[in-house]
């Protein structure tokens, strides 16, 4: 059984909430984790993959891609390839977008404007939805 669905909306839920009280930079951290839990969630449902196979494919992938995160957007953008290539491209511009945005709010010196936040959150809507279309969620 998968959680990471629940985390997800959770997160989303957090997003929310965090921008209506001007908690901007967490709340970029929140839509993006949203997203890399939903792709958790579809290897287990989707892809058929037990806690197990995750765990190492995701431990040798993310050697070879250098991170967790850069893995598990490979393995999604490798199937999202066979399904529908034509929005590998968005995905892959939203997920960069909102990565670098996540970057700056939780490892620079810096301050996330409201706009920026509503942006984040607006790309981590635009992931699901993109997702949702394509993968058994």
């Amino acid at each position: 059984m998968s959680n990471w669905k629940e985390k997800s909306k959770e997160n989303q839920k957090s997003a929310n909430l965090l921008i209506k009280n001007s908690i901007y930079s967490s709340s970029v951290h929140c839509a993006y984790y949203s997203n890399i839990q939903l792709m958790l969630h579809i290897l287990l449902t989707d892809f058929k993959l037990s806690e197990t196979e995750i765990d190492t494919k995701s431990k040798e992938g993310s050697i070879e891609e250098g991170g967790f995160h850069n893995w598990l957007k490979t393995a999604i953008t490798r199937e999202l390839m066979t399904r529908d290539f034509m929005l590998v491209r968005d995905f892959n511009n939203f997920f960069g977008q909102l990565k670098s945005l996540r970057i700056r709010a939780d490892y620079k010196n810096l301050l996330i404007l409201e706009s920026k936040a509503k942006n984040g959150l607006n790309l981590s809507k635009s992931i699901i939805e993109l997702l949702e279309e394509k993968f058994a969620v």
